[in-house]
């Protein structure tokens, strides 16, 4: 009896758990087909400069901001997010995403990671927020995007 209630206990707490993580946001993995839907759906593109094996702040940016409930909400209602990953294991992105994120970090002038440009449908650039406080605070970011919003 011990061992069932246990695993039921067990079932629960993993359960809202799981229910409890991150919200998952829809990262677009090709640059051309993120600007047509930033086109199409009439929404600024939110591109994201980032080192991800490799870049600390990066990393965490990801895990307090990017994996926040509260920006899935925010990006999913208001934005097209794309990546635009510079890892040093160069498996991690294919030959065209390399390509397209070194044009894309000379056409914004992007050379510290992590940043974080949001242009409009036609390139455009719209604002830019760059680094992150080893605070861990990532209110500057949702007021960056807010004002962003409010501003279109």
């Amino acid at each position: 009896m011990k061992k069932k209630i246990l695993s039921i206990l067990f079932v629960v707490g993993f359960s809202s758990m799981l229910l409890a993580q991150n919200h998952e946001v829809k990262w677009q993995e090709d640059y051309d087909k993120a600007m047509k839907i930033a086109k199409k759906q009439n929404k600024p593109l939110l591109i994201f400069f980032t080192g991800s094996d490799w870049c600390g702040p990066c990393k965490m940016l990801v895990e307090d901001f990017f994996e926040s409930k509260k920006f899935g909400k925010l990006a999913e209602e208001n934005f097209v997010i794309y990546e635009a990953d510079f890892p040093r294991n160069r498996d991690l992105v294919t030959a065209k995403q390399r390509k397209n994120n070194y044009y894309l970090s000379r056409m914004y002038d992007v050379y510290s990671y992590p940043t974080i440009v949001v242009i409009d449908e036609n390139g455009k650039e719209l604002g830019r927020k760059k680094s992150y406080n080893m605070m861990r605070d990532s209110s500057y970011h949702f007021r960056f995007l807010k004002d962003i919003i409010k501003n279109i």
